[in-house]
């Protein structure tokens, strides 16, 4: 029993250590010209030094990899409270349009204001996140009680609405406007600095917050509503607290990185057999197992592939044989 109870703080020591890691690494090592030892000292000469190599580490690379570690932190913390919420393994950030319709609230500032300030887009991404959350909570609740698969089926349309007003952005923009939104919904931490952890980090730790603040509601609705009913949770308060709760973790993510695919689906799916299907382990579980792989993404998107591989395009090349394989294998449970 004592080895039971050990064992998953042993992993998430484990988890966490290797995260550490990875930021080490990511800040140490990057595309300038610059070895691990001359970035480790610039690391002691602290972020107000004028030495270049000092300004790269504590401007440059740093906030960067906070960002992206931020974002895989959301991305799947979220797609484990979908699945759990939705009983479906294929559920992620997007499949309620939550994430599509932050990513075209980015879209509309970039298209109708390019002279913006730098912080009105995650601003902008963020509040679209959250006006989806509410459009959803208020049309599936149109007719009365709104069941999951009522849920469901609307998400999936107001992402599709939003998929295609994006589309149409891109069919009426010019040349420059076409490029800045191709590279914006390619997904990435180009030129992310301390600003953009500003941003993304409070709305993304009070979304995570509010999920594992529900996690025993999720661990109730996983098993189906009738259970979680005669359990006396509140069906309607714990669907609005996920929905809220992914709104604000999402619309942090997409606000400073762009849409990044296949992180909610992929990482509950691999913690899982680690850490259980308990929700107050599984979600900060997924949450650290997210940052790793983004950070790591990152470190081999901006060291050893070609100039111009977005990050979200390199978890979508991951997720796809991932997705796929999913697919096989709930056709033979099935």
């Amino acid at each position: 029993m004592a080895e039971g109870r050990k064992s998953p703080v042993r992993r998430f020591a484990v988890l966490g250590g290797s995260l550490l890691l990875a930021i080490a690494i990511a800040v140490l090592w990057g595309s300038s010209d610059l070895s691990g030892f001359h970035s480790l000292s610039a690391i002691f000469q602290g972020p107000r030094s004028d030495e270049m190599t000092a300004r790269i580490v504590w401007q440059v690379r740093l906030p960067r990899v906070l960002v992206v570690a931020l974002v895989g932190a959301a991305l799947s913390a979220s797609g484990g409270a979908f699945q759990s919420l939705f009983r479906n393994p294929m559920a992620d950030p997007s499949l309620l349009g939550i994430a599509s319709g932050g990513s075209f609230a980015a879209v509309m500032v970039l298209f109708h204001l390019p002279s913006a300030p730098v912080w009105f887009l995650p601003v902008a991404a963020f509040l679209g996140c959250l006006a989806t959350a509410i459009l959803l909570v208020v049309l599936a609740g149109a007719g009365g009680a709104p069941s999951l698969a009522t849920t469901l089926l609307t998400g999936v349309v107001l992402g599709s609405l939003f998929t295609s007003c994006t589309s149409l952005s891109l069919l009426l923009s010019d040349e420059y406007q076409l490029r800045q939104l191709v590279f914006w919904l390619s997904g990435g931490a180009e030129a992310r600095g301390w600003m953009h952890v500003a941003l993304s980090l409070p709305p993304i730790a009070l979304g995570m917050g509010i999920l594992w603040g529900v996690s025993r509601w999720l661990d109730a609705l996983s098993l189906g509503e009738d259970h979680a009913q005669s359990l006396g949770v509140p069906l309607e308060r714990a669907r609005g607290a996920v929905l809220v709760g992914t709104a604000l973790a999402v619309g942090g993510a997409v606000g400073v990185c762009g849409p990044v695919g296949f992180v909610g689906l992929i990482i509950p799916h691999l913690v899982r057999p680690l850490f259980g299907s308990g929700n107050r382990a599984l979600l900060p579980a997924a949450a650290l197992a997210g940052a790793l792989l983004l950070v790591l993404a990152d470190f081999a998107a901006r060291v050893f592939l070609p100039a111009g591989i977005q990050l979200g395009v390199l978890t979508s090349l991951m997720g796809v044989p991932f997705f796929l394989r999913l697919l096989a294998r709930e056709r033979r449970v099935a």
